[in-house]
């Protein structure tokens, strides 16, 4: 007997909005910090409404005054099932393909890095400099990375309570990144991905 995988969701929420989405996290548009469906299903990242794509603003470069690496705005992310009946745990996020971070290292630089913290606590106005925070790994870590709101290990049902933790991403680019279009867009990948087990 085969049992037909859950539907999941991630949404991506505003962290310059003060006005915490708790309560209403859940749902699609539910509050000011809500920004967009990035991703539905579970074995493909778009559908009707969907964006696809995560984007990580206000890497600015300032000649003026150089520091040896730029942080990116944090950006905010939720998973949560948009099915019931289901059950998902052993949530482990990473990088699938990060060929867009190693321009720098045409150039003899450092890679630039995707750092995470994962928090069931809204954070507004975050900054993860770099270094603060684990950098996201590219192999499917060994244990789970990210839980339910309240820790657990399990997200069985569709409401607030039952999201996951907020996973707050930045991009740590170092001083002298090549310039130009990253990502899907552009010139090379950047896929975070989520692997976890469903019943």
């Amino acid at each position: 007997m085969s049992v037909i995988p859950p539907v999941i969701e991630i949404f991506e929420f505003d962290t310059t909005q003060v006005a915490s989405p708790i309560g209403n996290r859940h749902i699609e548009g539910g509050s000011f910090a809500f920004k967009q469906r990035v991703a539905l299903g579970y074995s493909q990242y778009s559908g009707p409404g969907t964006s696809g794509n995560l984007i990580f603003q206000d890497i600015k470069f300032n000649v003026a005054a150089p520091v040896s690496h730029i942080a990116s705005r944090v950006s905010a992310i939720i998973i949560r099932m948009a099915t019931s009946g289901s059950q998902i745990s052993e949530m482990k996020l990473y990088l699938s393909n990060g060929s867009a971070l190693s321009g720098s290292r045409d150039v003899g630089l450092d890679a630039a890095i995707m750092q995470y913290a994962v928090s069931g606590v809204w954070q507004p106005n975050s900054v993860l400099p770099s270094g603060i925070t684990n950098q996201l790994p590219y192999l499917v870590p060994a244990s789970p990375n990210v839980f339910r709101q309240d820790g657990a290990n399990v997200i069985d049902g569709n409401q607030d309570i039952d999201v996951s933790q907020f996973i707050y991403m930045n991009l740590i680019v170092p001083q002298g990144f090549p310039l130009g279009s990253y990502g899907i867009i552009g010139s090379g990948l950047l896929r975070p991905a989520l692997i976890f087990d469903y019943v």
